[in-house]
């Protein structure tokens, strides 16, 4: 069968959604999205965003089947009740903090009566004052960052509960071992943010690639919060940027410079400063936020799931209650004291396939209520979503 078909005969299937939901392994769903109805947006990343109907659909299925929806300090009440806890406890979070959180995803939201919890970086909020709205539903001003007038606004509504993703969501170099060169691809946009912090509440909506010189060598990077930070030596960057101008190809420049970087070794910050960054990133945004909203702030989500023992030491010493823990954390850090928890989460997420590069959505307005039901732990729902992922394989195979 066509996979085109298949997957409109999948959303058009009489799939009970009343079926028995077995258990989940966690009692406590906390959920996590990033954006919301800008997935048809010039954005070059708009594969982070949830299609608006598919959203509705997920948070009417909600609704309708008597979930209530919480912030997190009823996920922290719970840690110590845990047999107050039910299967229909969920948590909604978004991370980032994207203008579309309100002006799509918080009308759902407020439609179907669920509560949710935005993370969000002060460095990216826009500092424009005023609360916009949206034009039209075709419209791509949804792209950019919450102000703080909006924050408030959506504070105020009693449906969402403000809390800290760090303070520059950051990429650092990590490594004196070069891998790129820097021609204003996106995936290093990020160089911009540093560059130009002032710019980063409008890195969706202008074009910053120009923020950054041309040329300079890319070493191996990491999230701001897991790594120590690397500072290439200024002869290294002049060296790539002059070959640059020679025309050569871009692995023989990285080849040349990887082969003479002993030669201009650069350094790595102390273990001090790395403390004092960290402590940036974790008390300043906890203050920030607490003053411009007068409210407590007690959770962090970790961007990235990135951290170390030594920031999430510093999490804990700069009063956090509860932070995100990383899928891919092996040792699973989590704290058995009473004092500081951990919060497992699980993301859920339209149907995207990046064959070389480039983003294709294949639509069903129902993937991610499938999503939340096959990690509800029902059987049926893990079969659709092993199906649809063969599929998109499949789909992906042909296109490249």
């Amino acid at each position: 069968m066509d996979s085109g078909r298949f997957i409109k005969v999948l959303g058009s299937s009489s799939i009970s959604y009343l079926a028995i939901i077995q258990s989940h392994s966690e009692v406590m769903n906390v959920i996590m999205f990033h954006s919301v109805g800008s997935d048809q947006t010039s954005w070059t990343r708009n594969w982070l965003s949830i299609e608006e109907k598919q959203f509705e659909v997920f948070c009417k299925y909600l609704n309708e089947n008597n979930y209530k929806s919480h912030f997190l300090d009823y996920w922290l009440y719970l840690q110590s009740n845990i047999n107050e806890a039910s299967t229909k406890d969920v948590f909604l979070t978004f991370d980032d903090g994207y203008l579309d959180n309100f002006l799509v995803a918080f009308h759902i939201l407020k439609k179907y009566s669920l509560k949710a919890t935005f993370f969000i970086n002060p460095e990216f909020v826009d500092p424009n004052p005023g609360i916009r709205t949206r034009k039209h539903k075709l419209s791509s001003n949804t792209l950019g960052y919450l102000s703080w007038d909006e924050l408030q606004f959506l504070y105020e509504s009693g449906m969402i509960d403000i809390q800290s993703h760090s303070m520059s969501h950051n990429f650092y170099f990590c490594s004196d071992k070069v891998i790129d060169i820097y021609d204003g691809q996106d995936q290093y946009c990020w160089m911009s943010w540093i560059e130009r912090p002032d710019r980063k509440a409008f890195w969706q909506t202008e074009d910053q690639r120009n923020f950054v010189t041309y040329g300079i060598p890319i070493f191996e990077y990491g999230r701001a919060l897991g790594v120590r930070r690397y500072f290439p030596d200024q002869e290294l960057v002049n060296l790539a940027l002059a070959l640059r101008s020679r025309n050569l190809p871009r692995d023989e420049i990285i080849r040349q410079l990887n082969k003479l970087k002993h030669s201009f070794p650069g350094y790595y910050e102390s273990e001090s400063e790395m403390a004092k960054r960290y402590w940036y990133e974790l008390l300043e945004s906890k203050k920030i936020l607490e003053e411009k909203l007068c409210k407590a702030i007690d959770f962090l989500c970790w961007p990235g799931g990135a951290y170390n023992d030594l920031s999430l030491a510093l999490s804990k010493k700069a009063g956090y209650k509860a932070s995100t823990i990383s899928p891919k954390d092996k040792d699973e850090r989590q704290e058995k004291g009473l004092n500081y928890k951990r919060i497992k989460r699980f993301g859920l997420s339209a149907i995207h396939l990046t064959p070389n590069g480039e983003a294709l959505r294949i639509s069903n307005k129902r993937f991610i209520k499938w999503q939340f039901l096959a990690k509800r732990g029902s059987k049926l729902h893990k079969l659709i979503i092993k199906i649809v992922k063969v599929i998109n394989k499949n789909v992906c195979n042909r296109i490249t």
